[in-house]
C-alpha cells in the first residue's frame, strides 16, 4: 500500500466516523393523563391554534407557541408569537 492509498483510506475512515448515524423516523405521540382524563399534546396544540384564529388572527401568522398545561386547573395556557396570551380547556373541546 503506497502513501496515496493510505491517505485515501484515512480520509474514508475519518469521513465515516465524522458522519452521524442516520436514525430512522420514529412515530411518537405524547399523552397527558390526569385523574381519569387524557388528551394528546397534538390535540391541545390544535385547540390552541383554533382559539388563536377565532380571535381574528390571520391563518399562518403563528411563528412560535409556548403551551403550559396545568391539569389541576383543567387548562392549557398559551403564548403565541411572544405576546398573544390565552387559555383553552385542557380536556374538552
Amino acid at each position: 500500500m503506497d502513501a496515496a492509498d493510505k491517505r485515501e483510506l484515512t480520509e474514508q475512515v475519518e469521513e465515516a466516523v465524522s458522519k452521524p448515524a442516520e436514525e430512522p423516523d420514529v412515530s411518537s405521540e405524547m399523552v397527558l393523563q390526569y385523574r381519569g382524563y387524557e388528551v394528546s399534546v397534538e390535540k391541545v396544540t390544535e385547540r390552541v391554534k383554533a382559539h388563536y384564529y377565532s380571535k381574528g388572527f390571520k391563518k399562518g401568522s403563528i411563528k412560535n407557541i409556548q403551551i403550559y398545561m396545568k391539569p389541576e386547573d383543567f387548562t392549557a395556557y398559551y403564548v403565541i408569537n411572544d405576546g398573544v396570551v390565552g387559555k383553552v380547556n385542557l380536556f374538552y373541546d
